[in-house]
């Protein structure tokens, strides 16, 4: 996928549930299996590319904080 979100929290050594633990922090409620599906680009719904986005700037916060 273009944002390799499984590759990056890979690498910063976080899960899945790590992020939607974050993505919740920024008021977006997404359940594990849902969650699941929008990385692995099975559900490509317009919400799916919000919640990417947002799992991007995420990611990238986390990747310059180190």
């Amino acid at each position: 996928s273009m944002y390799q979100i499984k590759d990056r929290l890979k690498k910063l050594g976080e899960t899945q549930v790590w992020l939607i633990f974050q993505l919740r922090e920024r008021g977006i409620e997404i359940q594990p299996p849902l969650m699941s599906s929008i990385i692995n680009g099975v559900y490509t719904y317009p919400q799916a590319q919000r919640v990417l986005k947002v799992c991007d700037e995420i990611l990238t916060e986390a990747e310059t904080d180190g």
